[in-house]
């Protein structure tokens, strides 16, 4: 049984401040593999404050709190027989015993679905809408699963009956799809257990599996301090591995920098002072820059010929 509360922040600051110790439904996504951005690693090191959680609006963040108003109007155009509950007052919901939370968008009413629902606004360049929301093989629109996820976590936490994600995509004009997200009740057990889990780990002092393709940058944050202690580790072989690889990796970069360089000579010396050479194969290249501090260099710019017209 979920236990819900409802606060009303003030401001943003008082909003974020309010989400510090919940997992949100954001980005409840990584605990499902599921999330572009987040991990549950990264997750971790926020919520433990090994990491400072962003409080700047993102551009993306800015493009969405702007045009929600509009993405509202437009969902009101386009659906005139759904009733919407627009509020925007950041209404955080959540639950103390699971620390999860959401704040949804809009609340709405409509005349095919019994009681009320959820509607999550999203926003998104042309571009981002064909590579993410399109299937490539039917060309339908499908939400991306983090967002559904987000959906069924603002939809259970309100007790809403239904959920729907509608984005507006903005291009040189501006359209809206609306899409229905099924609350499937095993994504949202599954997400209860990895919740669960999460957060018993933390409380235990340790940390979710780290996923080394993308957390790499966040093990580096949450390590950057030493400490003026030293520790055996002959015993782990992994150890000796990642140093030697490190050793013979950092070998191969100065080689591969000391071969760039002899390129770069021999490339310029070949041109001498032109500031563009053309071959059977590149064009290229090579003005003089001044960077700050007055430090003069010529930067080397490669172009590939098309080798059925000759063109660049």
């Amino acid at each position: 049984m979920l236990t819900v509360e409802r606060a009303l922040p003030s401001d943003r600051a008082d909003w974020l401040e309010l989400r510090r110790g919940f997992v949100t439904a954001s980005v409840a996504g990584a605990f499902l593999h599921c999330h572009p951005y987040t991990t549950a690693y990264q997750l971790w090191a926020l919520k433990t404050g090994r990491l400072e959680e962003s409080t700047e609006e993102t551009e993306v963040l800015r493009r969405g709190r702007l045009l929600e108003p509009v993405a509202v109007a437009m969902l009101r155009e386009e659906r005139p027989s759904w009733t919407i509950d627009y509020r925007a007052d950041n209404a955080f919901y959540f639950d103390r015993g699971l620390r999860l939370g959401a704040t949804p968008d809009a609340f709405a009413y409509r005349p095919d679905m019994d009681g009320r629902g959820i509607v999550q606004f999203k926003t998104s360049s042309e571009e981002a809408f064909r590579s993410s929301w399109i299937d490539p093989d039917s060309g339908e629109v499908e939400v991306p699963l983090w967002i559904a996820v987000q959906a069924i976590v603002e939809a259970k936490l309100t007790g809403a009956a239904w959920a729907a994600v509608a984005v507006l995509v903005v291009g040189r004009g501006i359209k809206m799809e609306v899409v229905d997200i099924p609350l499937h009740a095993q994504v949202w057990r599954a997400l209860l257990s990895s919740t669960n889990e999460f957060w018993r780990v933390t409380d235990a002092g340790e940390h979710p599996p780290v996923d080394w393709d993308r957390d790499s940058s966040a093990v580096l944050d949450v390590n950057r301090w030493s400490e003026a202690k030293r520790i055996d580790l002959s015993g782990d072989a992994d150890f000796d591995l990642f140093v030697g690889k490190l050793d013979e990796t950092r070998i191969q970069r100065l080689e591969m920098q000391k071969r760039e360089e002899l390129l770069r000579a021999q490339i310029l010396f070949a041109m001498n002072s032109a500031e563009i050479a053309t071959s059977r194969r590149f064009e290229v290249a090579a003005p003089t820059t001044v960077r700050d501090g007055g430090a003069v260099q010529r930067t080397i710019r490669i172009k590939l010929k098309d080798q059925s017209n000759g063109r660049f």
